[in-house]
């Protein structure tokens, strides 16, 4: 049928649902997508000790950063993990850094405590808190800027020159104000999935 679509790109980090989706789009369209994986054709050197276990979102934020920027440049993928994803002066990508998740921090004072509730992470007013809550946020947040600021520093100091930064994921709006030159592209995974389906698009037909 006209304007159903003829191929997809999944890129996956949850393995046991890599059969599921596949079967879900084989059932609704008649064909298997293409996952996106290290040896995907992609025209992107995969400058690191281990390729094959550069995961696909972090292939996706480096393709969009080529993309995006002239010369060397960061990602910082504010998700469950957040990470730093590193793209040199050639377009390669040549590894970066993985910390835990503002939310994945929050939710582990909670699972891992007696007496600690489970609170939304958010910029406080002040560093000193004056409850259990307050105390939290200022811990989170805080604590948690300064382990970005300090792994930026150091990124950018090791790649050298003028680099680039981009932030995206759902907390990167929350520490951009404290992140200056930092620019925001909320869409940065998503463009880099758009962009791997047409080089693999582009592969088949030549």
């Amino acid at each position: 049928m006209d304007g159903l679509p003829t191929s997809a790109a999944v890129a996956s980090v949850v393995p046991r649902m890599d059969a599921v989706l596949s079967g879900a789009i084989l059932k609704s369209f008649g064909f298997r997508p293409t996952f996106i994986t290290p040896s995907s054709p992609l025209g992107l050197k995969l400058k690191v000790n281990t390729p094959t276990q550069v995961g696909a979102d972090r292939i996706l934020n480096a393709l969009a950063l080529r993309d995006l920027f002239d010369g060397p440049s960061i990602a910082i993928d504010f998700g469950t993990a957040t990470t730093f994803d590193c793209v040199d002066a050639k377009g390669a990508y040549i590894g970066g850094a993985i910390l835990l998740g503002p939310n994945s921090a929050a939710r582990a004072l909670h699972e891992f405590t007696a007496k600690l509730p489970l609170i939304k992470v958010r910029k406080p007013r002040a560093a000193i808190g004056k409850d259990t809550v307050q105390c939290l946020e200022s811990g989170l947040y805080f604590g948690y800027l300064g382990m970005i600021r300090e792994v930026l520093a150091r990124t950018k100091a090791e790649m050298g020159g003028k680099v680039q930064v981009a932030a995206t994921g759902g907390l990167a709006p929350l520490f951009l104000k404290d992140l200056p030159g930092v620019r925001h592209e909320p869409d940065l995974t998503l463009n880099g999935l758009r962009l791997a389906s047409g080089l693999i698009s582009a592969g088949r037909a030549a």
